[in-house]
């Protein structure tokens, strides 16, 4: 699964919670947000972010698939 390349407006509010959990379990919830940020996601957005992985339910990392 390849990056997504397109402009930063409307790119956050669009990602579904399973592509959230998928960069969250890659490269960690920070790195994930540092890049939205960098990206222009605005409060808004990384707070809708944060609701798919803070909903109770577990967030699979890269070692619960080894």
């Amino acid at each position: 699964m390849a990056p997504v390349e397109a402009s930063a407006e409307g790119i956050f509010h669009r990602a579904s919670c399973s592509v959230v959990r998928y960069y969250v379990a890659k490269y960690s919830a920070s790195m994930a947000e540092a890049w939205a940020r960098s990206k222009g996601a605005t409060e808004a957005e990384i707070e809708s972010a944060r609701r798919c992985i803070d909903g109770g339910s577990r967030v699979r990392t890269a070692q619960d698939f080894r």
